[in-house]
């Protein structure tokens, strides 16, 4: 019988694997749109009214709120040090690899120039940060989780990570931050003050699921955290989209996907745990689709777009472009994986426990699986 923390992770991975499906669904089809067959057009269509890619983005940042707090041992000597290496060697060495392929891919098959300083600051993680254009796209999303892992440590050295009633402070501020920012952005017409308002909103999201982790732990049981927890779904559920919107003028697709993925990441961690294969062994490897998905359509989009106009590459159905992507990039990132991730993910354990001496030792109390 798989005991309780088994089941867990598959439920969780089975989020992550929905969420690159999602992400990897709105970039395919999009990108096709203009080679396949007419009236194919309708499977990118069905993304574009409720922000598909932006649901993926969510459960993503939920999920690393609920995972990454609680993966730091606190009874460790050097808590924040372990942690931050061994998430080093787990996300960089696969980041690294793509940011070649993604150079090759998204810029010079197509004739487009990238700077070789530019390709130097991309190894930082931190491009969107110093303003310089990534080797892909989708890199701001990891310029994110960065922060959120510097948070994560401050949080340790302060010792308010296991004090969740400031987590939802915290959580609840960022958000109400977002939604301010947004409100006078709109008021100044200031189009960068607005873009840049969603990152206190993914920063919370994070906070959030952390306090969510907490609460279905029994660590926080209090009201005041318990109201900041579900105060903020009921808000980002069901009244986020409508205020902004009603009241703001903001566009529908801007924010219905905040309110679908957080109810998404509730429903798949307490009512539908999903942990039918292949889903688990998909967010197993969901790292690398969300890496290199860009890296497998790209190329395929080049060579169907060099190919003549009667080619048998061309006019299929859009939903074929898209499964025939899906699975040469579960292949490829199954190879990185295998090849990269894990071993990566090896090596760093064991340096930390080289360096720190106690890297096996059972995690604190204060971060305790939930039940």
């Amino acid at each position: 019988m798989q005991s309780r923390e088994d089941r867990r992770l598959r439920y969780i991975d089975s989020l992550r694997a929905l969420a690159a499906l999602l992400v990897l669904w709105v970039h395919v089809s999009e990108k096709f749109t203009k080679v396949a067959s007419a009236g194919s057009g309708w499977v990118h269509e069905l993304t574009v009214p409720i922000n598909a890619g932006r649901i993926g983005v969510v459960i993503f940042f939920a999920i690393s709120g609920f995972v990454v707090p609680f993966s730091i041992k606190l009874a460790h000597r050097y808590p924040v040090r372990e942690f931050l290496l061994t998430r080093f060697f787990r996300l960089y060495p696969a980041y690294w690899l793509s940011i070649p392929l993604g150079v090759l891919t998204t810029y010079w098959i197509w004739n487009i120039p990238m700077a070789p300083s530019a390709i130097l600051v991309n190894l930082t993680m931190l491009e969107y940060i110093f303003d310089v254009p990534p080797a892909i796209g989708l890199y701001w999303t990891l310029a994110i989780e960065f922060v959120f892992y510097v948070i994560c440590a401050l949080l340790v050295l302060t010792g308010d990570i296991v004090r969740y009633r400031r987590i939802g402070v915290i959580a609840v501020a960022l958000i109400a931050l977002h939604v301010m920012i947004i409100i006078v952005s709109l008021r100044l017409h200031n189009g960068a003050w607005y873009g840049g308002s969603f990152w206190p909103m993914h920063i919370g999201i994070m906070l959030w699921g952390t306090l969510y982790r907490a609460e279905m732990s029994g660590l926080a049981s209090g009201r005041f955290e318990r109201a900041c927890l579900w105060g903020t779904a009921l808000f980002v559920v069901a009244l986020y989209p409508f205020v902004l919107g009603r009241f703001f003028g903001v566009p529908y697709q801007h924010t219905i996907g905040y309110s679908i993925g957080v109810l998404i990441f509730i429903v798949g961690t307490r009512v539908l745990r999903f942990g039918w294969p292949p889903l688990p062994w998909l967010g197993l490897i969901s790292y690398s689709i969300y890496l290199f998905h860009p890296v497998v359509f790209n190329v395929l989009l080049r060579v169907v777009q060099s190919s003549p106009s009667d080619s048998w590459l061309r006019n299929w159905h859009l939903g074929w472009y898209v499964l025939v992507v899906l699975l040469l990039t579960i292949a490829f990132a199954a190879l990185v994986y295998y090849l990269v991730e894990r071993p990566s993910i090896r090596l760093g354990r064991r340096i930390a426990k080289r360096w720190f001496g106690d890297a096996d030792a059972a995690p604190a109390q204060a971060v305790a699986t939930p039940a």
